[in-house]
């Protein structure tokens, strides 16, 4: 997922706010729903039918979900209603009527109707065409589908949707048979399932049997094509760098969705202006491939791990961008220390923040962290170890936990495999406290002397950059491990520079 801007084994939910943890006692395994709309009165009425594991012995079912005035909501077992209590945290607790054993299945279903208050909406595109679909990030699926609706919990998905006959509909996995039904092979959690339905025309990208044709409005087709040309590309670098691609297909959607784009497993979605810049949003379209790997089918299980997502696109977003004509990766990466050195989030908060009121705030307030600190952590993991450890460890990870959900230990573990060395310093002190190191450089007749200014020292290489006696440019690294270390120069220099080349994150000690 990316912002609109103006330019396994999981983790504890220790301090994440009740209504945004997962139920580890039971283990959602299929919603099948079957929608149909009214969209001239923007109603809908819906049957979801849920396959849940009880993974401990069940009296109730828990799900994320709320009454809402104009939404009704029912559970039924077997043809009869089941209560359902709301707590306080917006979580409905709904009653079985006999305790389920350990490992036993749960099947029951819910009758909805009315107009959803969140999460499916009957909108407009810009050009007053009306568009039905879904906007599930972060966590609104539960707004009209009660639902297990966490990082955490990933589930098969099918939908049947009715009363939009003459519209193009997408939706989450494939319509096989051609009978409106589409559903998945590949579980998701539910903020990526997702399906619109509109006018819209559809443009073929060739190159990999894999893609379908994307959904673009009619009227920004000509510009959508400029920048629709680079998947086939793309899939062959991810794949031969990463390893397989793990879904369906591929398309991209565009909807007045409330991101810069989203990355719908298999079906990402576009804001609706995507394609009116110079460079046709190309960018944005190489971050939400990435995705696909890293965010999709290398997952995270917590909130608070959602930097194993958007910090691997924000890196390899231009990364891959840079191999189909797009700028350096470098001009990416020093406007991403730009920008996250002007926020405050940065100075306060960890990249792994548990205090969190709402997930939104991962990609609201603590962006700056999730994002382009969260890039900033491969970049100079990549400096550390050297490019062939960093992409085969990369690789492992990837291959390690796809499809399904890591938090950043499984990284760790994956990088020391490749490097053979103890990385728990590199992620302790890069994703566990705010902030980076405040420095000041003093270049003497002999020597350069590198000073520490923050309270919590780190640990890090530093690289620099001089003309020496015989006129040529030298790079040279220092390994700054304390407070102060002074580094002998041998010979005359001249020219001195510090992080010539864009390679690690720190605030310069007099700006701080």
């Amino acid at each position: 997922m990316i912002l609109i801007c103006a330019a396994l084994a999981l983790s504890c939910s220790e301090g994440a706010p009740a209504e945004h943890v997962g139920f580890a006692e039971q283990d959602a395994l299929s919603y099948v729903v079957d929608l149909e709309v009214d969209v001239s009165n923007s109603t809908a009425r819906v049957r979801v039918m849920y396959q849940f594991r009880a993974v401990e012995e069940l009296s109730i079912i828990r799900l994320h979900g709320a009454s809402a005035e104009d939404w009704r909501i029912r559970f039924e077992m077997d043809g009869e209603e089941l209560v359902a209590t709301e707590t306080e945290s917006g979580v409905l607790h709904v009653q079985l009527p006999d305790v389920a054993a350990k490992g036993q299945l749960v099947e029951f279903e819910a009758l909805l109707s009315g107009t959803p208050p969140d999460g499916l909406y009957f909108g407009e595109s810009r050009y007053q065409e009306p568009i039905l679909f879904t906007d599930h990030f972060s966590s609104r699926a539960r707004a009209w589908m009660p639902c297990e609706d966490h990082p955490s919990d990933r589930a098969a998905f099918s939908v049947t949707l009715s009363g939009i006959e003459d519209w193009e509909v997408i939706a989450s996995g494939l319509d096989e048979d051609g009978d409106g039904t589409w559903e998945t092979t590949t579980d998701l959690p539910t903020y990526m399932f997702a399906f619109a339905a509109g006018p819209y025309q559809r443009l073929v990208e060739e190159g990999d049997e894999r893609f379908i044709p994307h959904f673009v409005y009619r009227r920004d087709k000509p510009k959508a094509r400029l920048a629709l040309k680079h998947h086939a590309e793309w899939m062959d670098t991810m794949e031969a760098t990463f390893g397989p691609y793990a879904w369906e297909k591929y398309c991209v959607v565009q909807v007045p969705t409330r991101w810069g784009g989203m990355e719908n497993a298999g079906n990402t979605w576009l804001m609706e202006r995507i394609f009116d810049g110079p460079t046709r949003g190309v960018g944005t379209l190489a971050h939400e491939f990435v995705h696909m790997w890293f965010g999709n089918a290398a997952g995270y299980g917590e909130w608070h791990e959602a930097w194993l997502s958007e910090g691997f696109a924000t890196y390899f977003g231009p990364w891959l961008y840079e191999t189909t004509g797009g700028p350096p990766l470098n001009r990416a990466m020093e406007g991403s220390r730009r920008r996250w050195l002007r926020s405050d989030a940065g100075k306060t908060r960890p990249i792994r923040w548990k205090n969190f009121s709402e997930p939104d705030e991962f990609f609201g307030s603590s962006a700056p962290n999730t994002y382009q600190k969260g890039a900033w952590v491969l970049h100079m993991l990549r400096t550390e170890l050297g490019d062939e450890v960093f992409f085969a460890g990369v690789g492992e990870y990837y291959r390690s936990v796809q499809p399904g959900m890591a938090i950043t230990s499984d990284l760790r573990r994956a990088m020391e495999r490749a490097s053979g060395r103890d990385l728990a310093w590199f992620f302790r002190q890069w994703l566990d406290a705010p902030d980076c190191p405040h420095l000041s450089v003093t270049w003497n007749a002999d020597s350069v002397v590198v000073r520490q200014h923050q309270d919590n020292l780190y640990r890090f290489r530093l690289p620099l950059s001089w003309v020496n006696h015989e006129g040529q440019r030298v790079k040279h690294w220092v390994e700054v491990r304390e407070a102060e270390m002074t580094f002998p120069i041998e010979g005359a220099y001249s020219a001195p520079v510090v992080d010539p080349d864009v390679e690690l994150l720190y605030r310069v000690a007099s700006d701080s």
